[in-house]
């Protein structure tokens, strides 16, 4: 499977903001860029990996496990390209 890696940080940012308005806002996007961006990785992923809460955005079950990994792995190039 191919993926696009640009999407990950996004997938990170989303995480941690819990709403699409301050993850675009945190990484200099629009809001409809960011909606975007989910939405590619909703099919790369073939999960919804956020749902719309009254409070902002939930995780699914599996954007829970995926985010550790991810984030390990984002960590780890950094590590290795700014070392």
């Amino acid at each position: 499977m191919r993926y696009d890696r640009n999407l990950l940080p996004i997938f990170i940012a989303l995480m941690e903001e819990r709403s699409v308005t301050r993850a675009a806002e945190r990484l200099g996007m629009t809001q409809p860029a960011l909606s975007n961006a989910l939405a590619r990785l909703r099919t790369t992923l073939q999960d919804q990996l956020f749902v719309r809460t009254r409070y902002g955005i939930q995780p699914t079950p599996i954007a829970l496990e995926l985010a550790p990994v991810i984030a390990d792995a984002l960590a780890r190039i950094d590590d290795a390209v700014l070392g």
